[in-house]
């Protein structure tokens, strides 16, 4: 479809990196967990929103939204992640009867099978987000800017030069 056309998604890296750069340099981070209040949820889960656009990160979305409310960035952070649960649990539950009656030619799958899947994505996906975590306690989000950035130009220039097709 036009919006997995790639050019969309590499300007949007792009794009949304000086949103999340903004909320970086303006956000006071000044609020913690005690503070947080109903508007702030629904700001931040409203933000998760952004990500239906290709090339703009769910988490990158949510902590900008919680930065640029003052919370500080792990705050932000685990916050997002904690949101993240009923829209990501909601999805698994929309797909389900996909994963036993694929359309067209993909692979089914037998429950045991998913529950494996299911098992191993949950323990990686938890190390990675305990590992961001950690990381954002000492390092802001520009790393994250920076190499939304470069992937952004690396799909730009391939595009450009033809090395590969938009869509």
């Amino acid at each position: 479809t036009g919006a997995r056309n790639l050019w969309l998604i590499a300007s949007a890296l792009i794009i949304f990196s000086i949103v999340i750069a903004a909320a970086e340099y303006y956000g006071r981070q000044t609020r913690h967990e005690k503070q947080l209040t109903w508007k702030d949820s629904i700001i931040v889960g409203l933000a998760q929103c952004l990500a239906l656009v290709p090339g703009i990160s769910r988490s990158g979305a949510t902590i900008s939204a919680g930065l640029f409310l003052g919370l500080d960035r792990e705050l932000s952070a685990r916050f997002g992640f904690l949101l993240a649960i009923p829209a990501v649990f909601a999805s698994g539950l929309f797909s389900l009867p996909d994963a036993f009656h694929p359309v067209g030619d993909g692979m089914s799958a037998s429950g045991p099978q998913l529950l494996v899947a299911t098992v191993i994505a949950f323990v990686i996906g938890f190390l990675a987000v305990a590992w961001f975590l950690r990381f954002l306690v000492r390092h802001s989000m520009y790393w994250f800017v920076g190499y939304r950035v470069i992937l952004g130009t690396v799909v730009l220039a391939l595009l450009g030069t033809g090395v590969v097709s938009a869509t």
